[in-house]
C-alpha cells in the first residue's frame, strides 16, 4: 500500500523551531494533512522522544523515533531507530558528545522539553545546533550497536551537506529538498539511491502535504515494513 510520510520535523526542543512546534500541534497537523508516517527529528537530541511516542499511540499513524545529527565534519544526517528503548539509549550516548556550551534561551530561542499537555517542564542547557564532538566514522561505528537507518540530510543544500562523502560512504538513503532540480540529481548520479523528500519543518504550516514525492510503498503500516523498505526495497 502507498503511505505518505514526513520524516524530518523539528519540535520546540530544536532552538530554530517556532514556539508552536509542540508535540500535540505536530501530531494534529500531520493528522490534518493525512500523513501516515512521521518522525520528529530534533537537533542532536531525542529528549522529546518519550512524549512523542506516547502521543503517537492515540493516532492511526506510524511514529518513527528519529534525530538529526551534525557530526564533527559539519554535515547533517538523519537517524531513525527501530526500537524506542534503543533510541533513548543512543540519546544518552549523544549527550556525552555535545559541546558543553551554556545556552542562552533569551538570545537564541527555547530548547524546550514538554509534557503530554505541551507544557514546558524543562530546557536543554547546552547549544544543540553546534556540531557534535563525534566524527562521522566514529558515529558509524557507534551505530553498529543499534538497529537503525542512516540518511544524508538535505544533500542538495550548500550548507551542512554530506554530498562529498556519498560515494565513499553510501548510506541507507539520501534526503533532498522538494525544490531540488532534476539536473542536480542526474549530475551527481543520485537516481540509484533511495531518495526521501521531507519538509525539515520548523513551523507548523511547513509540515508536508501529501504528494507523489513523499509517498512510499509498504506491505503494512508497521516499523518492520518501514525498515524492510530501506533494507530491501
Amino acid at each position: 500500500m502507498k503511505y505518505y510520510y514526513d520524516l524530518h520535523i523539528h519540535s520546540v526542543l530544536s532552538p530554530c523551531a517556532d514556539d508552536l512546534m509542540t508535540p500535540n500541534n505536530i501530531f494534529n497537523m500531520a493528522n490534518l494533512k493525512k500523513l501516515n508516517i512521521i518522525s520528529v527529528t530534533d537537533h542532536n537530541s531525542l529528549k522529546q522522544l518519550s512524549i512523542c511516542y506516547e502521543l503517537s499511540q492515540s493516532y492511526d499513524m506510524l511514529f518513527i523515533p528519529g534525530v538529526e545529527l551534525e557530526v564533527q565534519e559539519g554535515f547533517h544526517l538523519l537517524c531513525y531507530f527501530k526500537h524506542v528503548d534503543e533510541a533513548l539509549a543512543f540519546d544518552a550516548f549523544l549527550e556525552s558528545h555535545i559541546h558543553k556550551q551554556r545556552y542562552d534561551h533569551e538570545l537564541y530561542g527555547k530548547q524546550a522539553i514538554t509534557n503530554l499537555d505541551d507544557e514546558i517542564i524543562d530546557y536543554f542547557p547546552y547549544h544543540l545546533t553546534n556540531s557534535l564532538t563525534l566524527s562521522f566514522e566514529d558515529l558509524l561505528f557507534s551505530l553498529k550497536h543499534y538497529d537503525h537507518i542512516l540518511v544524508y540530510a538535505h544533500l542538495n543544500r550548500e550548507k551542512n551537506s554530506g554530498l562529498s562523502y556519498l560515494n565513499q560512504y553510501p548510506l541507507d538513503a539520501i534526503e533532498l529538498t522538494k525544490h531540488v532540480q532534476a539536473g542536480f540529481i542526474h549530475q551527481h548520479q543520485l537516481t540509484n539511491h533511495k531518495i526521501l523528500f521531507n519538509s525539515d519543518a520548523h513551523q507548523i504550516i511547513d509540515i508536508s502535504e501529501i504528494n507523489d514525492k513523499n509517498e512510499m510503498e509498504l506491505e503494512s503500516l508497521t516499523i518492520e515494513a518501514f525498515f524492510e523498505y530501506f533494507n530491501n526495497g
